[in-house]
């Protein structure tokens, strides 16, 4: 509602920015690119087509691509019908497609031909996808499904307009990546924009990252990750122009960025710190000035390197902190990333942000304690999993799990996660700290710190290094190296070299997959 008790209608993006601008490009695509109108036209198709299939409002769809054109016609197709919009990783195996498909009551699965061998030799264990509700595209029609252009080219004549309202909202969901178990569906009601403070939101986003309707950006990241897809949300609600990169090459990357005047991009640390080994007689051949904002999160980044890439690409780094649950949290400028590189900012718009301790007490400035989050964007729950939902709440306050502290000018700082700190001899070691540390280490390119089971001490601490080029390392120069910066309990008594820390595609290290080969 609004403050005059009025109702919020659901603005529809599409049809705003189809009247505003028919003809402008919304996307710059490897296969082929959309005006406004072109997208407009296929939305509206698709729409009639998944209506005629059984498709109704307040269902879900999944769609399993890789940055495409089919991700906007799809997500727009849902929005006329009122229907939840759920993405499957395209990194996703048989059983994890499954899950996902069945656990979100999708009614359609919507896929790249290429992926045709992880799902459709399983079909019959999909059991509420809807008759013909297979549907592939980018290939040959993959048998027992249906091609995805032969369905739009005989659309029912259905008018979109006089298709009843939901009674209740459809869920569009993002799953997490289940770096600790099963991934679980972080739900927002389709109709979510209608909250209180939701646009206030989308708009203090647009002005703290300086994005604007001019705005040209590139999609380097898989839009099936929450913030990927927020900041194509955002250029789309702009009546901006997408640019997507279907795999991130770091001169590639700049390429684009010269070519098409990118004016604004998402990163995640990997990225950044490829872009650091760019050749600067690459770079000094390519004019990078339309970039006015490269935002940077999902995964810590360490302070060296923000102020490597400030000093080498100029002042366009922003970062900030979020999670798939929350959305973004805090965020901070490159002038204050000058000054606290530590630090991943101050508390983001429409954000409510505490700190408590083990006994869901509040603590005070300069001390650890799990970061709890209240806004108008945060999920509603994961989805038909009200365990997990209510395990990550404090009242009406939600939590990723990080350990933070706050300092005395309201700048946060992400400390650790709860479930990755090591207690040795009942001593809480946070491994980000001994990882932050390591990284100053000329002979180290990446780093990952977890505990080792100890029948003494309970946990010890554990390296894992991936040399830099040539770069050859010792356990004790490794050592020797924190001794004069770390505790003597907090330096690794277990070193494990690596040729590559394991991630996921936006760059967390897959602690459990370490823990394992110990």
């Amino acid at each position: 509602m609004a403050e005059n008790g009025t109702p919020i209608e659901t603005p529809n993006f599409l049809e705003i920015n189809w009247e505003k601008h028919p003809d402008k490009t919304v996307l710059l695509g490897v296969d082929r690119s959309l005006t406004y109108d072109r997208l407009r036209d296929r939305a509206r198709t698709l729409a009639k087509c998944f209506y005629d299939l059984g498709v109704r409002a307040g269902d879900q769809v999944a769609l399993m691509a890789y940055n495409s054109a089919e991700v906007l016609e799809v997500s727009g197709a849902l929005t006329y019908l009122e229907v939840g919009f759920v993405m499957v990783g395209y990194r996703m195996q048989a059983p994890e497609i499954e899950f996902i498909v069945n656990n979100s009551d999708s009614k359609l699965l919507i896929f790249l031909h290429d992926f045709t061998d992880r799902i459709m030799p399983y079909k019959d264990k999909f059991p509420k996808i809807l008759p013909g509700g297979f549907i592939s595209y980018g290939g040959p029609t993959s048998e027992g499904a249906q091609d995805y252009e032969n369905l739009m080219a005989n659309p029912p004549a259905i008018e979109l307009e006089s298709i009843p309202s939901a009674t209740k909202a459809g869920n569009s969901m993002i799953y997490t990546s289940g770096t600790t178990g099963m991934p679980k569906g972080a739900a927002r009601s389709t109709d979510f924009v209608k909250k209180d403070g939701v646009m206030d939101y989308l708009f203090g986003s647009m002005a703290f990252f300086k994005l604007a309707d001019d705005e040209i950006h590139l999609v380097c990241c898989p839009i099936y990750h929450s913030a990927p897809y927020y900041f194509n949300l955002i250029t789309f609600v702009l009546g901006g122009t997408l640019l997507y990169m279907p795999k991130f090459d770091a001169l590639e990357f700049l390429k684009l960025v010269d070519k098409y005047k990118v004016t604004s991009t998402h990163l995640v640390p990997t990225m950044v710190t490829r872009l650091l080994q760019v050749p600067e007689e690459e770079t000094a051949k390519l004019d990078l000035s339309s970039l006015r904002s490269v935002v940077v999160g999902a995964a810590p980044l360490f302070p060296e390197y923000k102020l490597a890439f400030l000093d080498r690409y100029g002042p366009v780094l922003h970062e900030y902190y979020g999670a798939t649950e929350t959305g973004l949290n805090t965020a901070i400028t490159p002038e204050d990333m000058r000054e606290r590189p530590g630090s991943v900012g101050k508390a983001f718009v429409k954000n409510e942000l505490k700190i408590f301790d083990i006994d869901n007490n509040e603590v005070p400035d300069g001390e650890r304690g799990v970061l709890y989050i209240y806004n108008p964007i945060m999920m509603d729950g994961y989805y038909k999993n009200d365990q997990a939902t209510s395990d990550t709440h404090i009242g009406k306050y939600i939590t990723a799990g990080d350990v933070a502290i706050r300092d005395e000018d309201g700048y946060y700082y992400i400390v650790d996660r709860v479930k990755d700190m090591i207690i040795r001899g009942g001593v809480n070691i946070y491994p980000v700290e001994v990882e932050s540390v390591l990284s100053k280490m000329p002979e180290i390119e990446d780093v990952a710190v977890v505990g080792k089971a100890d029948k003494e001490l309970q946990e010890t601490v554990a390296a894992f290094i991936v040399p830099a080029k040539d770069a050859t390392v010792t356990d004790e120069m490794i050592q020797s190296f924190c001794r004069d910066q770390l505790a003597d309990y907090k330096i690794p008594t277990t070193i494990i070299i690596l040729d590559e820390i394991p991630r996921t595609p936006t760059g967390k290290i897959l602690k459990r997959d370490l823990r394992e080969r110990l």
